[in-house]
């Protein structure tokens, strides 16, 4: 199958999408007894390494908060701090402030440097993609990750993956439990 040039560009818009409603459900779903339950890390280059539910949501939670300012093209001197809400309403204004994005190659000034919006939202997707698959691991609830999201991911992160390896972001492969596009992610990311 051969993807237009429209879809592979609005391909990291609608693959962010489908990644922040995954992890929203999972952070929607997470019962009262389940905020203390510990997170294995998923990413090699994660200071705080394993933390309980309640905190990892904390971080995605500002992370939302930042999105707006940052797909807006402000820096976060010029952004401020953002204002921490209701974790469904952080993730409408992420979305909706994705879906007005009409530039790709546009810049956005990250803490650790500028990137492109796509390469920002790629970011965004495989943190969205494998924090939502770490929770529901972690709360023993069903995968939100199906084989739609993962092989979006797939495409996204396919050429991404060995650099981020190589620089510390991603834990190293491993083998996949089967040919389908969610074990196949999963075991690129070393989950």
């Amino acid at each position: 199958m051969t993807a237009t040039s429209a879809t592979l560009t609005a391909m990291p818009i609608s693959t962010f999408l489908a990644a922040d409603r995954a992890i929203e459900r999972v952070v929607s779903s997470v019962p009262d007894d389940g905020w203390g339950v510990v997170l294995e890390p998923v990413f090699a280059s994660d200071p705080v390494g394993r933390r309980p539910v309640r905190e990892a949501v904390a971080h995605i939670a500002r992370d939302e908060a930042w999105i707006p300012s940052q797909l807006a093209g402000e820096t976060m001197a010029e952004a401020g701090e953002p204002e921490i809400g209701a974790f469904p309403d952080l993730a409408a204004r992420a979305r909706a402030a994705a879906e007005r994005v009409d530039d790709l190659a546009g810049t956005v000034h990250c803490s650790f440097g500028d990137c492109s919006v796509e390469e920002y939202l790629w970011q965004l997707v495989v943190a969205r993609t494998l924090g939502a698959e770490a929770l529901a691991r972690a709360l023993g609830t069903p995968s939100p990750l199906d084989d739609e999201l993962a092989s979006a991911v797939l495409v996204g992160l396919g050429s991404r993956a060995e650099l981020w390896r190589q620089v510390g972001i991603l834990l190293p492969a491993g083998e996949p439990d089967s040919p389908s596009p969610r074990d196949r992610l999963l075991a690129m990311c070393g989950l």
